[in-house]
């Protein structure tokens, strides 16, 4: 039976969630793997590991100008006491993911929230040098952190709830199989002949049940939509699937050719709405866009259940990439 959405809303706001880390000040039942460790809040750790704040340290010099990437300009915080997720540190070249170790029903519908913040950003400097007399005129520092981190629902028969992508442009799911990410991307795409934008962004990418998901152009589901992620503050998602089209989110729904074969029946399910609500649109109750899908095509999941969590990565450029709060509500469609 597939109930009204009146009736799951009810469900899923109402009913107790059926797993909540608030602070993550209680870890049982999480994996983690990779960089992705529990942190305390609070604390300064520009010295955690001086190897890594020394290797990413690097330098370009050319006649003019010299540009460098310096780790230790970063900035700390303190907004409370607990813990955090923390899928990475601020240090170039990691990854790191955390999955509830148990898998949940999916097919069925769902929603997740979750807190997340973004700090100790790499900052790159540029100083201009004389060309006769090599004397420095003028530097100017500009923030450019990487890479950013994804919600991802998984049932990788290899990996399972060790699964870790690789780092940089991965973002920590690229090359997990039979998984979709909602991924929150950070990286200022400069270089020539990338298919991603220029700024912060959330989208969503899959592959199917047999390839490996990435985070380019060709597993994107739909366009993109801008957001502020990487700007120090704290920020909430709301992640929602319902086993149904909602024609309330038509005028908000996005696709591309990469969804034309999840827009079919199979799995034993039908159509679906995969909805994506961030900061005030979970209180207007209005999806920074949403698309039409059946995550029984996406995922070969005969049992309706797969692993969910999070994975982040940093690249060249690096971040802390933190979660502070997560909640998960099944639903009983």
């Amino acid at each position: 039976m597939i109930l009204p959405f009146v009736a799951i809303a009810t469900i899923l706001h109402c009913a107790r969630a059926d797993f909540v880390y608030d602070r993550f000040d209680v870890s049982a039942g999480l994996q983690l793997n990779g960089a992705a460790t529990l942190r305390e809040c609070g604390i300064v750790d520009h010295d955690e590991d001086p190897q890594l704040r020394e290797h990413g340290n690097t330098a370009a010099l050319d006649i003019f100008t010299t540009t460098a990437s310096n780790s230790s300009n970063t900035t700390s915080y303190t907004d409370g006491c607990g813990r955090a997720l923390q899928l990475t540190p601020p240090y170039p070249s990691k990854a790191g993911s955390a999955y509830y170790q148990s898998k949940v029903p999916v097919l069925t519908g769902f929603e997740t929230t979750f807190t997340w913040k973004i700090t100790d950003q790499s900052v790159e400097c540029t100083s201009i040098v004389d060309k006769a007399f090599s004397t420095q005129h003028d530097e100017s520092c500009v923030t450019v952190g990487g890479d950013g981190f994804a919600f991802v629902v998984h049932a990788d028969p290899q990996l399972g709830k060790d699964a870790l992508g690789g780092d940089g442009q991965d973002l920590g799911y690229g090359g997990i199989v039979n998984s979709i990410a909602i991924e929150f991307d950070t990286w200022t795409n400069t270089q020539p002949g990338s298919d991603d934008v220029f700024q912060d962004h959330i989208a969503i990418h899959a592959a199917g049940p047999l390839l490996p998901n990435s985070s380019t152009e060709a597993t994107a589901l739909g366009s993109w939509r801008p957001h502020d992620i990487a700007d120090g503050k704290t920020h909430r998602a709301k992640i929602q699937y319902l086993p149904y089209v909602e024609e309330r989110y038509f005028e908000l729904m996005t696709a591309s050719e990469n969804l034309f074969p999840y827009l079919r029946e199979g799995g034993g399910r039908g159509i679906g709405t995969l909805a994506v609500f961030v900061d005030q649109g979970i209180v207007e109750d209005r999806p920074l866009f949403a698309i039409p899908i059946n995550l029984g095509v996406v995922l070969d999941i005969p049992d309706s259940l797969a692993f969910v969590g999070f994975t982040g990565s940093t690249g060249r450029k690096w971040q802390r990439h933190e979660i502070i709060r997560w909640e998960w509500y099944e639903s009983t469609a």
